[in-house]
């Protein structure tokens, strides 16, 4: 039997300019800050935002955004949650608060499917998924049921992060999800890593974003997240390859 909500997904996205998960198949590599520093500084641009958390274990936006989770308002759907002008939140969260939700194989499928059928976004410029570690249900339906979507790709410069990420841009390639480039994050010293592998896979070197020290000062406040030179770099980056 064909689940129905399959057939709702286009709908909710259908306003939707452009649809990009941040990505690394790697845990650790600041995928959630990449996320909510590019959602807050696009909004604050005037741009209208959504950010979609699917990290379904390990949920976090909303802590960085300063979001307290609560019961979403519904109209003809779920309403994401409003975080400052022009920015939107939803994801699991938002509705398990801090529980843990001990998801497995059909289950974290059902939930995401969930999520993309009820969330009414409207109409967005952007929006930006949170992608969880590892390359699992959450990113292959995605490619299944947002054919639009693109993937925004984020490494360290450290070996590990460097092998895991190779092996999601070659699954990337194989499901023909576009890779707009990849991102090198908190970067100490040298991107140089970063930037052979993106030569190794074919795939557009965006730029590097820094470590920067006092980033935890700016957790839970989205003006001081947009506001850092994490923020500045990765706007940047994102240019460089057209995606904004």
């Amino acid at each position: 039997m064909i689940d129905p909500r399959g057939a709702v997904v286009g709908k909710r996205f259908a306003h939707v300019a452009r649809v990009a998960g941040f990505c690394s198949a790697k845990g650790g590599v600041g995928k959630t800050l990449c996320t909510t520093l590019a959602g807050a500084a696009l909004a604050r641009q005037g741009k209208r935002i959504g950010i979609l958390d699917l990290d379904l274990q390990g949920a976090s936006a909303h802590i960085f955004l300063g979001v307290q989770p609560r019961l979403p308002r519904e109209y003809h759907g779920i309403l994401p949650l409003p975080v400052r002008e022009n920015l939107w939140l939803m994801g699991a969260a938002v509705f398990a608060g801090n529980k843990a939700m001990p998801l497995r194989g059909p289950a974290v499928s059902d939930a995401l499917l969930e999520l993309l059928a009820v969330t009414q976004w409207g109409s967005l410029d952007y929006l930006l998924i949170d992608m969880p570690p590892g390359i699992g249900e959450e990113l292959l339906d995605c490619a299944r049921l947002l054919p639009r979507m693109e993937a925004l790709v984020v490494s360290t410069p450290g070996a590990a992060s460097i092998s895991v990420v190779e092996r999601l841009l070659g699954v990337l390639q194989e499901m023909h999800v576009p890779v707009p480039g990849i991102i090198a994050n908190m970067v100490r010293d040298d991107a140089e890593p970063v930037r052979s592998l993106a030569r190794r896979a074919g795939v557009t070197f965006a730029g590097e974003v820094p470590f920067e020290p006092g980033m935890e000062d700016a957790v839970g406040d989205p003006a001081r997240l947009a506001s850092t030179h994490s923020a500045t770099a990765l706007l940047h980056a994102l240019r460089s390859v057209a995606f904004i």
